[in-house]
């Protein structure tokens, strides 16, 4: 689901990055590691069993700008897009400020009235979301006995 609502917006994000730079060229690698990188990070935040900052944030309470969780996106993003697309440092923050918030706020779009749940949160991620919940989540309690 996540890769369906990352790539229902892409014109209108391809149409962001590039209003800031980046050649349309380089959208597809641009948009394609945006969305690795927020599923790679949302899988290691199910596989740790720690969404609360996530649920908190796509169930309205607290704003994209406050989360601990987007930033450290925004922020692995960066290093990404230097990394592996050569960017320089000051374009893969500014790049990183724009993708990974828009993205974000598509997803919220997307979240029901009733808010989401770890459920939720696997069918974002796909299949594979709910074996990284449960094993992070029941990896927690097979540590207490």
């Amino acid at each position: 689901m996540l890769e369906s609502i990352i790539n229902s917006t892409k014109v209108e994000l391809g149409k962001k990055l590039s209003e800031n730079g980046i050649s349309e060229d380089q959208l597809d690698s641009v948009i394609g590691l945006a969305q690795n990188t927020v599923m790679d990070n949302f899988r290691s935040y199910a596989s740790s069993g720690d969404l609360n900052d996530i649920l908190s944030l796509f169930n309205g309470k607290q704003s994209i700008q406050a989360s601990s969780s987007v930033n450290n996106i925004i922020a692995d993003y960066a290093g990404q897009l230097i990394a592996k697309l050569g960017f320089n440092e000051s374009t893969a923050k500014s790049v990183a400020g724009i993708a990974i918030p828009f993205i974000m706020k598509m997803i919220n779009k997307q979240t029901p009235d009733t808010g989401l749940d770890d459920k939720d949160i696997n069918s974002l991620l796909g299949s594979t979301g709910l074996d990284d919940v449960q094993n992070g989540i029941l990896g927690k309690f097979k540590n207490l006995f």
